[in-house]
């Protein structure tokens, strides 16, 4: 009996070790399902948050390269259209085939040339500073002038000069270039190049100005409009009336260039 017992008792060890055994390695499966589901789900997130990394950086590069295709050039022209309009100031050289020119508040903007440019010279740019008229003058010439510094008023369509004329009361030497006339003047209005004027006082006095888009110019029957209704009037019917004579007119100037321009009516 002494030995069935001892048989029983061996068999029960033996069974508690294997279910303790079993459940062991139970555990020990569950805990390596857990630590590869918990890498996995790590590695998972890693690759995630790279790649969302990657995707804002690829989205930051776009912004800032469509920012800088949006941009704007040297001295506020703008890469696209371009700006449009008349000014009359130094005109400076930036590189081959661009510029600057000065306003009337010497705010520089810049500006390109091409071929079809019209630039005319009056003793410094070429030409003769004693000559009455403009002479035609190269973009090597323009360059070399520029270079130095040279007073014109330049005419710009979408960013490219359509004309440079130079400033003809600047080029009769010494320090008369830094010389612009201000206040008011009177006389007969006569056409001397784009934006270029001459006026002719009472006494056969001839002096010259500039026109710019900030210019206001009223007409009462001669430039445009009608005799005794005052009327805003375009560079362009400024100029025909120039061109045809026999008009007087009154100019405000503020440092050779026309700040208003009036018909003068008996």
């Amino acid at each position: 009996m002494f030995r069935n017992h001892r048989r029983k008792a061996v068999l029960t060890a033996a069974a508690l070790m294997a279910t303790t055994t079993l459940l062991t390695a139970c555990q020990g499966g569950a805990d390596g399902g857990d630590a590869s589901s918990s890498s996995g789900s790590s590695t998972a997130a890693s690759d995630a948050k790279e790649k969302s990394g990657a995707d804002d950086a690829g989205s930051a590069g776009g912004s800032t390269e469509s920012q800088a295709d949006s941009g704007s050039g040297s001295g506020g022209t703008s890469q696209g259209k371009g700006v449009s309009g008349t000014w009359f100031g130094t005109v400076s050289y930036l590189a081959p085939g661009k510029y600057t020119v000065s306003d009337l508040k010497d705010t520089e903007q810049a500006f390109f040339t091409s071929t079809d440019t019209n630039i005319q010279g009056a003793g410094r740019i070429c030409g003769d500073a004693e000559g009455q008229a403009a002479t035609p003058c190269t973009e090597k010439e323009l360059e070399a002038a520029a270079k130095k510094g040279v007073p014109a008023t330049v005419k710009v369509k979408n960013g490219t000069a359509v004309s440079i004329v130079e400033d003809h009361s600047s080029s009769g030497g010494g320090d008369s270039d830094t010389v612009k006339p201000s206040g008011t003047r009177s006389g007969e209005l006569g056409y001397l190049a784009p934006g270029k004027y001459s006026l002719v006082d009472s006494d056969g006095n001839t002096s010259s100005f500039f026109s710019a888009t900030a210019t206001t110019i009223n007409g009462n029957g001669w430039i445009c409009g009608e005799n005794g209704d005052n009327k805003r009037c375009t560079e362009g019917e400024l100029e025909a009336a120039a061109k045809k004579g026999g008009v007087r007119v009154v100019v405000k100037l503020y440092n050779g260039a026309a700040v208003t321009i009036d018909e003068e009516h008996n």
